[in-house]
């Protein structure tokens, strides 16, 4: 575990951190993030928002942990904590709506001004934004000691909920079919309300716990509601009888139920672990790629490739087409939600399967040195420069399981020193 932890800190600090710190535009603050998928060519300054607010996470984390920050040198620390103040001005002056019914544009332009991603849809086209804008400003808060920003985190989630309230729920890229329910509606609340309630709770704010009975029932909801408990499985949609032949109903995507997992795991500690541990078994094995290895971007709900009836939107066409690329994210959830199982439960078969994703996951997608990930492959492991949801080179899923590894690792070495 000792060999994990120095090679998770050294793939951080010469992998990951030298492409991002070459990313920010240093004239109107933010971070350029619409590369091609190799990371050569910057192909828009667009400011897609859960990508400024996903970096915000990511650097506010980084720089409040001392496991994470540990060998990094302090000039490059305080660069990155300008940079962070930056992204949370960016965001903070130019990202908010005015309406009732809206929270937070989706794109901005270079300078900050709010565009539409689609001619004629309007700003506010993802609550997945506003999520993300939320637990930026929850770290971003504890990073810097400011409960004027965690007031102000509370304050977008409390128009958020009155907005879904309102049936307002905008799910874009990924527009949900009509008459179904998405378990990803539910996991990031139950992500977003966690974050905040940490926040809430490190300045001893009276709605914390509020929100915190509103994580776990997010939480609670998803355990209860889309796992089948005959396969478990962990479902993306439920819909009635008449949608069960459907494609998108039968489809499932591991990486994202594994991620699920987790989320569910920091909010719900030992209730639930057993179903918990049962449905990462099931997807982990389900999405794995016996002939090349990986994890496949979607799979059927008996394994293999995706069938059944396309209701001919966009979301059923990506998901037949991309079913079988490997992507990027899911494999760093993946190795970050085994990694989580085993030590929490010291289950062998998390170590094992961490150490199978790791062997696929490194060599893979790795770029040279200091590129950071290629980010989409084919199944048989070649490069694929197309998009396939957003034109991002995102700075989350890897950034982020390196972060909460690192910080697990290394309080997990603690506590084996403290039980010597």
């Amino acid at each position: 575990m000792e060999k994990m932890l120095e090679f998770y800190r050294c793939h951080l600090k010469q992998q990951i951190l030298p492409f991002w710190e070459q990313a920010f535009d240093d004239t109107f603050a933010g971070v350029f993030t619409c590369f091609s998928n190799d990371g050569s060519r910057l192909v828009s300054t667009d400011k897609y928002t859960w990508s400024q607010a996903r970096m915000l996470w990511c650097l506010s984390y980084l720089l409040s942990s001392h496991a994470c920050s540990k060998g990094i040198e302090q000039p490059r620390l305080d660069a990155l904590g300008r940079q962070a103040h930056r992204l949370y001005s960016f965001l903070h002056e130019h990202v908010f709506l005015p309406g009732d019914l809206e929270v937070c544009a989706f794109v901005l332009d270079r300078e900050g001004v709010p565009k539409e991603p689609v001619p004629g849809q309007g700003l506010y086209t993802s609550f997945y934004a506003d999520c993300f804008v939320i637990m930026a400003f929850s770290r971003y808060a504890h990073l810097v000691g400011a409960s004027s920003i965690a007031k102000e985190a509370l304050a977008v989630y409390e128009k958020l909920l009155r907005v879904l309230d309102a049936g307002v729920v905008r799910t874009e890229p990924y527009a949900l079919p009509e008459g179904t329910k998405a378990q990803s509606v539910y996991m990031i609340l139950c992500n977003t309300a966690h974050e905040l309630a940490l926040c809430l709770e490190g300045f001893h704010m009276q709605q914390a716990a509020a929100v915190r009975a509103q994580a776990t029932a997010y939480a609670a909801r998803i355990m209860d509601t889309f796992i089948d408990v005959q396969s478990m499985q962990l479902c993306e949609l439920t819909g009635d009888d008449a949608k069960q032949s459907s494609l998108l109903i039968r489809h499932r995507n591991p990486g994202h139920a594994l991620e699920c997992m987790w989320f569910c795991m920091d909010v719900l500690d030992d209730r639930y672990i057993e179903r918990i541990e049962k449905t990462m078994k099931a997807m982990l094995a389900l999405g794995w790629d016996d002939q090349y290895g990986g994890l496949f971007r979607y799979v059927d709900m008996q394994g293999g490739q995706v069938k059944g009836l396309s209701d001919g939107s966009p979301f059923a066409d990506l998901v037949a087409r991309t079913w079988d690329y490997k992507l990027w994210w899911p494999h760093a959830e993946a190795l970050y939600a085994c990694l989580r199982m085993y030590v929490k439960t010291g289950e062998l078969t998390f170590l094992d399967w961490h150490r199978r994703l790791s062997a696929y996951t490194f060599p893979t997608f790795t770029a040279p040195q200091g590129k950071e990930w290629i980010q989409i492959r084919q199944r048989d492991g070649r490069p694929v420069d197309t998009v396939v949801a957003l034109p991002v080179k995102d700075p989350y899923h890897i950034f982020r399981m390196l972060l909460l590894s690192i910080e697990l690792l290394d309080a997990h070495r603690k506590d084996e020193t403290n039980d010597v």
